[in-house]
C-alpha cells in the first residue's frame, strides 16, 4: 500500500510538472503574442493543461483504477478542475490589478495558484475521480 502510494504520488508530481510547463508555455505564448487579457489567456492554458492532465492521470498515474462510467469520471475531473480555473484565475486578476501584467509578475502568481491547488487535486482525483476498485459485496 505504501509503495502503491508512493508511486502514485511521484507519477502525480511528474504528470503535473509536464502539465504546468505546458500550460506556462501556453500562457506566457498568450500574454506575449495577444492582446487577451491574463485571465483568458489563463483560462485557456489552464484548459489546455486539464485535457493533458486527464489522459496522463488516466494511463499513468492512476491506471488500474477509475470508474466504470466515464462520463461520471470525466464529470468529477472537470469539476474540480473547474475550482482550480476559478482560484488560479482569481490569483491572476489580483496579481495583475496590483502589481501590473509583467509576465514574470503573472507567473508568480500563477504558480503561487498552481502550488495551492496541488494537493487539493491529488487528494480529491484519488479519493473521488479514480477510487479504488471495492471488493464485490462491499457498500456503495
Amino acid at each position: 500500500m505504501r509503495g502503491l502510494l508512493s508511486r502514485e504520488v511521484l507519477t502525480f508530481g511528474a504528470v503535473s510538472v509536464g502539465t504546468t510547463l505546458m500550460d506556462f508555455a501556453v500562457f506566457n505564448l498568450l500574454i506575449s503574442a495577444t492582446s487577451l487579457s491574463p485571465v483568458m489567456s489563463n483560462t485557456i492554458s489552464y484548459s489546455a493543461g486539464v485535457v493533458a492532465s486527464y489522459l496522463l492521470n488516466k494511463s499513468l498515474t492512476f491506471r488500474n483504477r477509475g470508474r466504470d462510467n466515464r462520463g461520471h469520471e470525466m464529470g468529477l475531473f472537470l469539476i474540480i478542475n473547474v475550482v482550480g480555473l476559478a482560484f488560479n484565475n482569481g490569483a491572476i486578476a489580483l496579481v495583475a490589478r496590483e502589481f501590473g501584467r509583467s509576465t514574470l509578475i503573472l507567473d508568480a502568481g500563477k504558480l503561487a495558484a498552481g502550488v495551492g491547488t496541488w494537493a487539493l487535486k491529488f487528494i480529491t482525483f484519488k479519493r473521488w475521480v479514480y477510487p479504488a476498485a471495492r471488493p464485490a459485496g462491499v457498500g456503495i
